[in-house]
C-alpha cells in the first residue's frame, strides 16, 4: 500500500488533475452517446475508456503504482471480496421487492424491447426459461463476472483506494477522509447522471438534483467497506474484485423489467433501499475501527 508521506502535495494534485480533469471528457462523451442511445459508444468510453484515466494518474503523478499491493496478506478476505458486496445488496432488493412484490417478476420482456427488430423475430424465449436464466445470473454474478471485471475494476480502485483515500484518511483522519473519498468517487461519475440519466432515469422525483446525490451517498457506504477490505488484505486485487462484484450484483436484475419509476429507491445497487445493508456494515466498520484506534 502506498504510504501517505510520501504522497506530496504536488503528487496529489497532479492525480486529481488527470484522474477527474482529464476523465470528464470521456464521461461527457459517454453521458452524450447515453443520451443518444448508442450504448456501445457508452460502454466503450465509460467502462473502458474512462475507468482506466485514474490507473493512468497514479502512474503520471509519480505516486507509487508498484506500492499498490498485489499479493494478498490475508487470504480470507478474497471470499469475503467477492461475494460480500452482493449478499449485502440482494438484502436490500430483498427488502425492495418485499413493499412491493408485484414489482418481482421475472421475463424477457425487458432484455426483448431493447434488442433490434431483426433479432426480436428470431428471439425463442421457450429455449431457456427466464427463471433458469435467472439463476445462472446469479452463479456468474457470483463467480466469473467480478473476476472478468478486474481490469477496469484496478483501473478505479488504483486511484480511489490507491491514492485518494489515503491522502485524505492522513489528511483528515479515517472516518472523514472515507466520507469525502466516497463523495469525490460519486462526483466523479456526475456527468453519466446529469447527461446520461444513468443510475436512475429521469423520471423520480426531484430529477435531476437528487440522482448526484443518491449516487454519493451509495458510494460512500461502499466505499468504507472496499477501503476496509484493501486495509486488511494490503491488496488493491481485492478491492478491485470487490468493486467488480459490486458492479455485478445489479446484473440479474434485467430479468426484472416492471421497476418503480422512483428508481432512487430501488432496485439497483446504487439505489436507496438497496443500500441500506451497505450503510450499516459502512457503519459498524467505522466504530470498530474508532475502537481499535482508541486501544
Amino acid at each position: 500500500m502506498i504510504e501517505p508521506k510520501t504522497l506530496t502535495t504536488i503528487k496529489f494534485i497532479t492525480f486529481m488533475a488527470i484522474a477527474f480533469g482529464v476523465a470528464m471528457i470521456p464521461m461527457i462523451l459517454a453521458g452524450v452517446m447515453l443520451n443518444k442511445g448508442n450504448t456501445i459508444l457508452f460502454m466503450f468510453l465509460f467502462r473502458i475508456v474512462a475507468v482506466m484515466i485514474p490507473l493512468i494518474a497514479v502512474i503520471i503523478s509519480g505516486a507509487g503504482f508498484k506500492k499498490l499491493g498485489f499479493k494478498p496478506k490475508k487470504f480470507r478476505f478474497v471470499p469475503l471480496a467477492l461475494v460480500g458486496p452482493q449478499i449485502l445488496v440482494w438484502i436490500g432488493m430483498a427488502i425492495y421487492f418485499a413493499f412491493d412484490p408485484d414489482l418481482f417478476k421475472i421475463s424477457y420482456d425487458g432484455i426483448i424491447s431493447q434488442l433490434p427488430s431483426e433479432i426480436k423475430a428470431g428471439f425463442d424465449p421457450s429455449v431457456l426459461s427466464p427463471e433458469i436464466l435467472f439463476v445462472e445470473m446469479i452463479v456468474l454474478s457470483l463467480t466469473a463476472l467480478p473476476i472478468s471485471q478486474l481490469l477496469p475494476s484496478l483501473g478505479e480502485e488504483a486511484g480511489w483506494r490507491g491514492v485518494l483515500y489515503p491522502f485524505l484518511k492522513d489528511l483528515l483522519g479515517t472516518t472523514l477522509g472515507r466520507i469525502v473519498g466516497g463523495i469525490l468517487w460519486g462526483i466523479w461519475h456526475w456527468p453519466l447522471i446529469y447527461i446520461g440519466s444513468y443510475f436512475y432515469g429521469n423520471e423520480y422525483p426531484g430529477f435531476p438534483v437528487l440522482g448526484p446525490i443518491m449516487i454519493c451517498v451509495a458510494l460512500m457506504a461502499y466505499g468504507i467497506f472496499i477501503d476496509y477490505l484493501y486495509e486488511k488484505s494490503g491488496s488493491i486485487l481485492v478491492a478491485s474484485l470487490a468493486h467488480g462484484a459490486m458492479n455485478a450484483a445489479s446484473m440479474p436484475l434485467v430479468l426484472i423489467p416492471a421497476v418503480s419509476s422512483n428508481q432512487l429507491l430501488g432496485p439497483s445497487a446504487f439505489s436507496l433501499i438497496p443500500i441500506i445493508p451497505v450503510i450499516v456494515i459502512g457503519v459498524v466498520i467505522t466504530v470498530f475501527s474508532k475502537k481499535q484506534t482508541a486501544k
